[in-house]
């Protein structure tokens, strides 16, 4: 029989087993809910621009942000099958020791009975032939009598006991049976979603090549027209270096009002930055990897730096930060508390807002029916105004960024899970 120390160390590896378990087959359950989420948004936004998809990039980039979200989906089918299958071993492993333990138990059982029957009937034969007060009373002296009295008691102390580990493996036999039936039970359920966790893998992985094959055909189609997109390319450029340049003068002259203010009031700072200002930039920055996103809804379709042509092979382009497909008609919020510097246009994107943190400045490119307007003080999520949809395209895209004084940052390491 197992002893209840070795019996609770058994229980308390077999829960922390399936806490462990329990932990990570959660994690995997949220990412594979937002990959799935994420699969689903863009799903939706291709549906949107299908009529004219020959012609449109953006619908390229969305097709490539949806396989690479599928990719990550298989990634985490396998690893959840890979532990599930640890899993079903290790509860296997359980049942054959259960099982185990229970042939014991039943042989320790029947050994227990078989021993107290013998002491109950030799009891019983020794009954008619003395009489333990005789057998007492007999005694030849003092010495003798206690020693008989002392006997007695350990025999009966141990018919006692054994009638006790009776009962007690009778009631661990039967813990055992039911532990063995739950985890027989478990086996079916990890079993029946193991199948249905291939059975998704495998609709994922032609969901996939499927995808992939629609982005070569249409790679192939938009080829053919070279000159236009190298136009069009041409034309972004000069777009992002028109928004780079005003950002950056109006960070500059941001910075030096700051500072003839500072200058005014005898203070040396190198932004001229107030108490509140650096309070605020303190935050900002405590607040890294945390901020919301601009938009409730929406998927990174081109992000921060270096940036490979989706069609041209060689052809490179730098994004100063990242650009968010979304619904049309989106609300723009801003990311943190601040205050509005400046609302300007670029042409052929629409309007443009810049925010102040403090040291930080943060930019949302691709706006119209604004509302706020230069100098208001705004609460984070606070609305800014509505993303333009270019009709043309069918594209609701809008573009943001972070920057410190003059230094650009990767707006995905500061929003909430965006890399």
């Amino acid at each position: 029989m197992l002893s209840r120390n070795k019996y609770l160390l058994f229980l308390l590896v077999f829960l922390v087993g399936n806490f462990a378990f329990s932990q990570t087959k959660e994690n995997l359950k949220k990412q594979k809910s937002a990959l799935e989420k994420e699969i689903n948004f863009t799903t939706d936004l291709l549906n949107k621009t299908k009529s004219n998809k020959t012609k449109s990039l953006n619908y390229l980039k969305v097709l490539e942000t949806q396989i690479k979200s599928k990719e990550q989906l298989l990634i985490t089918l396998n690893i959840e099958i890979s532990l599930l299958n640890k899993q079903i071993s290790k509860t296997e492993r359980a049942i054959l020791n259960t099982e185990k333990s229970i042939l014991e138990e039943e042989q320790n059982l029947s050994d227990l009975k078989e021993e107290y029957a013998k002491m109950i009937y030799a009891a019983y034969k020794q009954k008619g032939s003395r009489n333990n007060l005789m057998f007492i009373v007999s005694s030849e002296d003092f010495n003798q009598a206690y020693k008989r009295i002392l006997y007695l008691k350990q025999y009966y102390t141990f018919r006692k006991n054994q009638a006790h580990k009776i009962l007690e493996s009778q009631e661990e036999l039967l813990q055992n049976k039911e532990r063995l039936a739950q985890q027989k039970d478990k086996l079916i359920e990890e079993s029946a979603t193991k199948v249905y966790l291939v059975s998704s893998k495998k609709e994922e992985l032609q969901s996939v090549n499927s995808t992939k094959k629609e982005k070569q055909e249409l790679v192939k189609k938009l080829s053919k027209s070279e000159r236009v997109f190298r136009k069009q390319l041409q034309d972004k450029q000069k777009k992002a270096k028109e928004l780079d340049d005003r950002i950056r003068k109006i960070i500059e002259e941001e910075i030096r009002k700051a500072r003839e203010k500072a200058k005014k009031n005898n203070k040396d700072d190198s932004f001229g930055l107030t108490p509140e200002a650096l309070a605020l930039s303190s935050e900002f920055a405590n607040n890294k990897g945390k901020l919301p996103w601009p938009l409730e809804k929406g998927v990174i379709i081109s992000r921060y730096g270096k940036q490979k042509h989706a069609v041209f092979a060689g052809v490179e382009t730098f994004n100063n930060g990242v650009d968010i497909a979304t619904d049309q008609n989106s609300t723009v919020r801003v990311i943190f508390d601040g205050t509005v510097s400046r609302i300007f246009f670029i042409k052929g994107e629409g309007k443009a807002v810049l925010i102040n943190h403090g040291e930080y400045f943060s930019v949302y490119s691709g706006l119209k029916d604004l509302s706020v307007k230069t100098g208001d003080k705004l609460l984070s999520k606070e609305k800014i105004g509505v993303v333009v949809t270019q009709e043309q395209e069918n594209k609701t895209e809008l573009h943001f960024e972070i920057w410190k004084g003059y230094d650009k940052h990767d707006p995905s390491n500061w929003l909430f899970k965006a890399y």
